[in-house]
């Protein structure tokens, strides 16, 4: 055959399957009419009835994964109704039949919960660790390695607690949990009262699993830092927000804001004002916290917290062009209630200045910072 008529047939053949190659999963007809009368009677409000629905989407399922998530519905109206040992056992029948589908991880965790909430919580709780045994890198792995810890520290104390917290380090390597069981570890030293332990595994965990590969690094500085205050160390609690500030990733609209940047940065300037005295080194890392992240519900506390340290040290000019500055970037601002204790020429508020805003201008509420954080907002 010439070679010109070969690439036409060639041609012809790709034309003729391209439906068969764009066409969709083969729902089957059966399928796709149970599960949406299913989803209009849930929509509705009518759980029993799209419960039954859910149940025959299930019978009526050509794919494994479709079944599954008939099931998974129909386990969520039985939830609905308050029927939880029926929404249990069609959890616990997902899990069964489908342990490594899409499906199987959240089921065998629901099924757990439900134990723990309407059934023997100890039963439950031991469940839940074996759901996380098995899914350790499951959306539902983290709440739950920590509602069984708070569990078994509550049941059974600290130390039996980091005995069995020992026991599964081992088996969640390489887990998205397996920092967590390093920060469960260090926060039960916390609590037993050893704070130069929990400091020291805080510190651990966040530099074992450095940015970007902990999920809790950030935490673990974050703790590591409140640790190091109880301590009564406030410059070690400062390199250790350093240390969580020091990684900021680049992104192609500008920086990547990761949580804890402002809370670490507001602290640091918290830290120097009330346990190291330094109202100069407090008032630049306020000032970066909203120079740097001007989008916080934290930025307003930090600029007005220079500006109280600025009206403090006698700086009339430098504390009314703060308060400016306030007005203008934070109009819904808490803060712009006080602004005339801290400016004469500021503008007076609608409402009083709450007294307990006034008190930090005044600087009658030092006992109160002493032990306190970054936990402010507009």
């Amino acid at each position: 055959m010439p070679e010109r008529p070969r690439v036409y047939v060639a041609l012809a053949a790709l034309l003729l399957n391209l439906p068969l190659l764009g066409c969709g999963p083969a729902y089957g007809e059966a399928f796709v009419t149970s599960f949406n009368a299913a989803k209009r009677a849930h929509a509705a409000g009518r759980y029993a009835e799209a419960a039954e629905l859910y149940a025959q989407a299930s019978r009526d399922a050509r794919r494994i994964k479709d079944r599954d998530e008939a099931h998974f519905m129909q386990a969520r109206m039985y939830e609905r109704l308050e029927r939880y040992a029926e929404a249990q056992d069609v959890y616990r029948g997902i899990a069964r039949q489908s342990p490594k589908g899409p499906r199987g991880g959240r089921a065998a965790f629901d099924a757990a919960t439900i134990e723990i909430e309407h059934g023997d919580a100890e039963r439950g709780f031991h469940a839940l660790r074996e759901a996380m045994l098995r899914y350790p890198s499951h959306g539902s792995a983290r709440r739950a390695l920590a509602l069984w810890a708070a569990h078994v520290s509550e049941t059974r104390g600290e130390e039996a607690l980091r005995l069995e917290l020992a026991q599964l380090q081992p088996r969640l390597i390489g887990s998205d949990i397996a920092q967590q069981v390093d920060v469960e570890t260090a926060q039960s030293f916390r609590r037993s009262g050893d704070l130069a332990e929990a400091h020291r595994r805080l510190i651990a965990a966040a530099r074992k699993y450095p940015y970007p590969h902990g999920t809790l690094t950030d935490d673990a500085y974050f703790h590591a830092a409140e640790v190091a205050v109880e301590l009564g160390d406030p410059r070690l609690a400062i390199a250790d927000l350093e240390a969580l500030l020091a990684t900021r990733e680049v992104a192609v609209g500008g920086s990547y804001e990761r949580p804890r940047y402002p809370a670490a940065q507001l602290r640091i300037g918290e830290i120097y004002r009330d346990l190291l005295h330094d109202p100069d080194k407090a008032r630049e890392a306020f000032r970066r916290t909203y120079e740097q992240h001007a989008t916080s519900i934290l930025a307003d506390d930090a600029l007005f917290d220079e500006a109280v340290l600025t009206h403090q040290a006698g700086d009339t000019d430098g504390a009314c062009a703060l308060s400016d500055k306030l007005t203008e970037r934070y109009p819904d601002s808490r803060y712009r209630l006080c602004l005339r204790a801290i400016c004469s020429s500021a503008p007076v508020g609608e409402r009083a200045c709450p007294d307990y805003i006034r008190a930090r201008v005044e600087g009658r509420d030092d006992a109160d910072r002493d032990a306190g954080g970054a936990s402010g907002g507009s």
